[in-house]
């Protein structure tokens, strides 16, 4: 990769602690940063990385393309409300700050959950760009109601300092 991968996207990728097989779904994979760093994690594993944006996918693209040619990542054009997934089940599906998780949880889960495996857990990450200084544990509890609120079980949440901003991860399993 040409440049150094944002903190962030670090931190997510080592708070999903990829097992070399897992199958891997990033929903909102923006330039592709997450999809590389999953990748060099990945032996026999795979990660799916779907992006509404059609300019995003085309970044992520270049910058993956070694690992499309290798197979370890497939890249789509598409939301989540209508990407077609076929049957493939996630063990581990994530997602950084991507709008419906927030904005319509019930039915962002609910799709996300027809695609997990059966100890699938799903990886809700957040910045705190918009949160005041010191609240970040507010939004990670009010991430984590909304998780529960689509009838997920919160195993764990997490509250990062990163620099510029705090993010926080809810870790949940249905």
């Amino acid at each position: 990769m040409s440049s150094k991968p944002s903190e962030r996207f670090v931190w997510a990728v080592d708070t999903l602690a990829l097992d070399p097989a897992d199958r891997v779904l990033e929903v909102g994979c923006g330039h592709g940063v997450a999809v590389w760093l999953a990748c060099e994690r990945l032996s026999t594993g795979q990660i799916t990385a779907i992006d509404r944006s059609q300019k995003m996918i085309e970044m992520a693209t270049r910058r993956n393309r070694e690992h499309i040619a290798a197979g370890k990542a497939m890249l789509k054009t598409a939301a989540l409300e209508k990407a077609d997934l076929g049957n493939k089940r996630f063990d581990k599906v994530f997602a950084f700050n991507v709008a419906p998780f927030w904005l319509q949880p019930k039915d962002a889960l609910a799709i996300v959950r027809r695609h997990l495996a059966p100890d699938g857990e799903v990886y809700l990450f957040w910045d705190a760009r918009h949160t005041q200084p010191g609240r970040a544990r507010e939004l990670a509890d009010r991430l984590s109601e909304k998780v529960r609120e689509a009838e997920l079980s919160v195993s764990q949440v997490l509250v990062k300092d990163l620099r510029p901003v705090p993010a926080v991860c809810v870790i949940a399993q249905p």
